[in-house]
């Protein structure tokens, strides 16, 4: 929200010589809040997903020493505190996992609930195939380790592709910029230049079309940007 307040008065005072005009544009605030609340959920996910993964592997570890699938998971739980700490969030979930266990509910409608609150792909795909192979008696300890490595194969993918990308994201970031920057530099230096685009009809016209294309440039930009896996 302070990014967004920040955009919109700069925006207002280079293109508009008037910081009031910075009500009027307030709405690109919320947009800009819903943008960085996706970004910030999306890498929070991925973190958890991550997380997730180590933890799964751990229960395929304690599976191939003879546990039972409701005791690997709280072996897993140990495991999970030693590498994040007991305030963790996968920690507390995988907690929450283990004392339902311990208190004789169904794993698969435990991990069902657990998938459905993390709203994270991978861990409701997990969830959905251990479902599939306990009521069906599959070899648990191959699914586990299949679905651990898919995990796996994404989370490299995706950091893979964020390494390749990076150098784009940072040069569309600069072209976001640029427009702001050019339009304030001659402000200050060479005012007498851009002087007739202020204080009048026309010159508020000519600039709120550069400003939405400025806008719409910048989301186009970060869409081609954006990869999905």
């Amino acid at each position: 929200i302070a990014e967004g307040i920040v955009i919109v008065c700069v925006a207002a005072y280079i293109f508009y010589e008037n910081i009031l005009m910075a009500f009027i544009l307030s709405p690109y605030v919320y947009l800009h809040y819903k943008q960085r609340k996706k970004e910030r959920a999306k890498k929070d996910n991925n973190e958890f997903c991550r997380k997730f993964r180590d933890g799964i592997m751990s229960v395929s570890f304690a599976l191939n020493a003879g546990y039972s699938v409701e005791n690997s998971f709280k072996e897993a739980l140990e495991e999970l505190k030693m590498l994040y700490g007991r305030n963790a969030v996968i920690v507390k979930s995988f907690s929450e996992i283990a004392t339902r266990i311990h208190n004789n509910e169904n794993i698969e409608n435990v991990l069902k609930d657990f998938a459905r609150k993390s709203d994270v792909e991978e861990i409701q795909y997990f969830s959905e195939i251990f479902g599939y192979a306990k009521r069906s008696g599959g070899d648990m300890i191959t699914i586990i380790k299949d679905t651990t490595s898919l995990i796996r194969e994404k989370i490299e993918l995706d950091s893979e592709i964020k390494t390749i990308i990076s150098g784009k994201k940072q040069e569309q970031r600069i072209m976001s910029i640029m427009p702001f920057a050019m339009v304030g530099y001659l402000r200050f230096t060479s005012y007498d230049f851009i002087a007739m685009l202020y204080g009048n009809i026309a010159g508020r016209i000519f600039m709120s079309v550069c400003l939405i294309v400025v806008i719409v440039a910048d989301y186009i930009a970060k869409r081609i940007v954006n990869i999905e896996i």
